[in-house]
């Protein structure tokens, strides 16, 4: 069963997905997330990096949507979203390492620009942007991220905080940051 914490961190997670506002997510959203994604790291449409990043939005979204749309609407609602993560990585003693792990992974040497092992502030800036997390946020965030001072972020520190933010009921974790501020109903809690 899902923590209040938990449940918002998913909600603030859909809302993200919910690219165009419809109160669903669908194979449109998970394309415009990627070609955000390309568009803040300059990917040209047909290279390599596009080719991946498209790839792997579309396997998220066809794994969402076999579990969650029974009725092949196209369409996965709020609800359905959150029930889908709790089931899959959230309960799961190994959904998160199964689920998103792999694909963070992929994201982070994507992303890292200068290749240099380390996500520098411009790099995360640039990520986070690309889900809708304004500068402002991203910054903080990455503050509260970089738990041991250096400035960047390693591989280490990004899963830690992706982990803290899919499987946790600490509403203090820093990783609950990595998409921008909670609403203030789960901080409080």
């Amino acid at each position: 069963m899902l923590t209040d914490v938990q449940t918002s961190k998913l909600d603030r997670r859909f809302e993200l997905l919910d690219t165009d506002g419809d109160g669903a997510i669908t194979a449109a959203d998970y394309d415009m997330a990627a070609a955000n994604v390309c568009r803040a790291f300059e990917f040209a449409a047909g290279s390599a990096q596009y080719e991946r990043i498209h790839v792997i939005y579309l396997r998220l979204w066809v794994a969402l949507s076999r579990k969650t749309d029974a009725r092949d609407s196209g369409r996965v609602t709020r609800e359905q979203f959150i029930r889908s993560c709790a089931e899959s990585i959230v309960e799961p003693a190994r959904g998160y390492d199964k689920i998103i792990r792999p694909v963070a992974e992929t994201i982070f040497d994507l992303i890292d620009d200068d290749h240099s092992g380390v996500l520098d502030i411009e790099e995360l800036t640039n990520w986070a942007n690309a889900y809708g997390v304004c500068a402002d946020d991203a910054e903080r965030a990455i503050r509260a991220l970089d738990r041991n001072g250096d400035g960047v972020l390693d591989q280490d520190e990004v899963q830690q905080a992706l982990r803290e933010f899919y499987t946790s009921d600490d509403p203090q974790a820093p990783g609950n940051l990595i998409f921008g501020p909670l609403p203030v109903v789960a901080a409080s809690h």
